[in-house]
């Protein structure tokens, strides 16, 4: 493109010198070979037949009576008179010095004003290509300067992903034993399988060939806690936290290994051990802390807390401690905003991530909590309270596609799930319905189908699909749906006062606040407990 460029600009160069605007020795001696000059002698050849017209002319100079006669005669054609007096005002003398005159005006062709304009348009044309020229120059520049980058980002990428598979992993390890992260990532991989005596394999090779180790004993005891051997998982701890008081991981694993009754004597067990020899160690304060939140000290525990992160920053098991009391007293959002400083800190903190997504479902953002609790899951595969809530975050949010994929997902890990066998076919069963209403009845049979065969007992589900229904069309402002949808419910089982609690809170939508009264009550005869209804009825005594 540039060479095609820099030819065009030569080819113009030469046009100027042979047209004149660059001066060189030779223009005369092409002015005489330009076509424009040899136009203009023609012309000039042209010119010279009026001269047999003026001979004529000479001729009737001898009878003078003719032009007179013409002049008073010749009144319709005014032109040719008008010829003839400019064919006559010529005289001889100025004839010749007319024709003396000519070679001057030849020689002035060269500077005539048509070359003048085709001159100033290939001035114009030399513009543009050199203004292209140096807008491809600076294109050009541009995308070097931004495709380089990227290949070499691309290179470091595809160096820095070595290991895309455990096979590939395996044959690294084996060639770098001695290589502590290495062989932790690929006992991690062992661990997302669930093979757990490859994994133990690693962590006592490592303990043997570096016992002074805290890292290598803490691995062994995060594998046992997540097998449930807590008698195992407390040792590996307190060799960790005696080989190192103040050990980062330890004490953060420690902090949230859970609030079951088992884990929580580990707990206080391994940060008593640790504080023993290091009283003024974050383990000391991690077990104070603690200790407050289980008395029910929270402001205590919330001035502790404060101390330790201001002691120990990087440390998230404080700041996930703070969060915590925070979630007890009610303080919601500074609970959220100390869970997510720790997810910071800590990218692998599964219980911050489960906490932060808690949050989310109690506070209605559905879609939140479970794009949170697809993280808890990325974290630990295996972890079914995690799939489950993921699952019931995607059906609150009436994302009935992903509740389902998450819900089939578990049932891989647990397939006898009480919850899932009850609330996956109502799902797919919402899904055929919504099919059907679409138009899209094959998809409709489809759900159907996959509804029955997860759970074939359709009279334990059905009644809670229909209810299902009726919400979801009430939140769509579809309310002649979600009346119908309820009335199937009645037509199921007369009795179910949930399904008369529906009903009144459509019909309170539609602006009908008599008929809602009257669902409301029907729903407390069929069940005097039904404190929804009550609370309804309470908001509409208040309103009136």
């Amino acid at each position: 493109m540039r060479t095609h460029l820099i030819r065009r600009i030569a080819k113009i160069l030469i046009l100027f010198i042979l047209v004149g605007m660059f001066p060189s020795s030779g223009n005369t001696a092409f002015a005489s070979s330009d076509p424009d000059k040899t136009e203009k002698t023609k012309k000039s050849k042209k010119k010279k037949k009026p001269k047999k017209s003026s001979k004529k002319k000479k001729k009737s100079t001898k009878k003078k009576r003719k032009p007179k006669k013409r002049k008073k005669s010749s009144s319709k054609k005014k032109r040719r008179p008008k010829k003839k007096t400019k064919k006559k005002r010529p005289s001889k003398k100025q004839r010749i010095s007319k024709k003396k005159k000519r070679p001057a005006k030849e020689s002035s062709i060269v500077h005539s004003p048509r070359e003048d304009i085709k001159a100033i348009d290939f001035a114009g044309e030399l513009f543009n290509l050199t203004e292209s020229l140096n807008t491809s120059s600076r294109e050009l520049a541009r995308a070097t300067r931004y495709l380089n980058p990227v290949h070499q980002q691309k290179a470091v990428r595809i160096e820095s992903k070595p290991l895309m598979t455990v096979r590939d992993l395996e044959k690294a390890a084996d060639r770098n034993p001695d290589d502590l992260q290495l062989q932790r990532e690929l006992a991690l991989h062992y661990e997302s399988g669930y093979e757990w005596e490859k994994a133990k394999d690693i962590y006592f090779r490592l303990i043997v060939k570096n016992p002074q180790n805290p890292d290598a004993h803490y691995f062994l005891g995060s594998l046992y806690n997540s097998t449930g051997e807590m008698v195992k998982s407390q040792q590996a701890f307190e060799e960790a936290m005696d080989l190192k008081p103040d050990h980062k991981a330890t004490l953060e694993a420690l902090t949230i290994l859970g609030q079951s009754p088992e884990k929580k004597k580990v707990t206080e067990q391994v940060l008593l051990r640790s504080s023993i020899k290091d009283p003024d160690g974050p383990a000391q304060q991690l077990a104070e802390i603690q200790k407050r939140i289980d008395d029910g000290l929270f402001q205590d525990a919330i001035r502790l807390s404060k101390d330790a992160i201001e002691k120990y920053p990087q440390n998230g098991g404080f700041i996930y401690l703070h969060g915590k009391v925070h979630e007890e007293i009610g303080d919601i959002d500074k609970a959220k905003s100390a869970y997510q400083k720790a997810i910071l800190i800590d990218v692998k903190n599964q219980d911050a991530y489960t906490a932060l997504a808690n949050v989310y479902f109690e506070q209605g953002k559905y879609i939140y909590a479970a794009l949170t609790y697809t993280d808890v899951i990325r974290l630990k595969p295996g972890n079914i309270d995690g799939r489950y809530m993921q699952g019931l975050s995607y059906y609150r949010a009436n994302e009935w596609g992903r509740a389902a994929s998450a819900w089939e997902d578990l049932l891989h890990y647990q397939p006898n799930h009480p919850m899932v066998l009850n609330l996956l076919p109502q799902t797919y069963y919402v899904l055929a319905v919504e099919y059907n209403r679409t138009g899209q009845s094959a998809l409709g049979r489809t759900s159907f189908d996959k509804a029955i065969s997860i759970n074939s007992n359709s009279f334990e589900w059905l009644p809670s699909a229909m209810r299902t229904l009726g919400r979801h069309y009430r939140d769509k402002a579809m309310y002649k749906e979600s009346l119908s949808a309820y009335q199937e419910v009645i037509e199921l089982r007369p009795k179910d006062s949930s399904a008369y609690v529906g009903i009144g809170i459509t019909y309170w939508k539609m602006g009908e606040s008599q008929l809602a009264k009257a669902a409301w009550e029907r729903s407390l005869e069929l069940n005097s407990d039904n404190n929804e209804a009550k609370g309804w009825l309470i908001l509409t005594a208040q309103e009136s």
